[in-house]
């Protein structure tokens, strides 16, 4: 078996068939509609479809992210007790 990266075939083989799967099921999705064209509101805002909790919802998990946690626990860390 061949390596590269440490990567075996199988390893190279599976990603590049999870690559083309991701690009089909991306490019399947995006398709038009027949008689509608796409505009940047539908892609920055969904078309405004999305209900409020949704949208809520990512703003909260986009801003809670690992380095949030790093520094939080540095912090904590920093803090000396009496």
């Amino acid at each position: 078996m061949s390596s590269y990266l440490g990567l075996s075939s199988i390893d190279i083989a599976v990603f590049v068939v999870y690559v083309l799967i991701i690009i089909g099921v991306g490019l399947f999705v995006s398709r038009n509609k027949k008689g509608q064209t796409k505009t940047t509101e539908d892609y920055f805002l969904a078309g405004k479809s999305l209900p409020w909790w949704a949208v809520g919802s990512s703003l909260i998990a986009a801003n809670i992210s690992a380095e949030q946690f790093m520094v939080l626990s540095q912090s904590f860390g920093e803090v000396q007790t009496c």
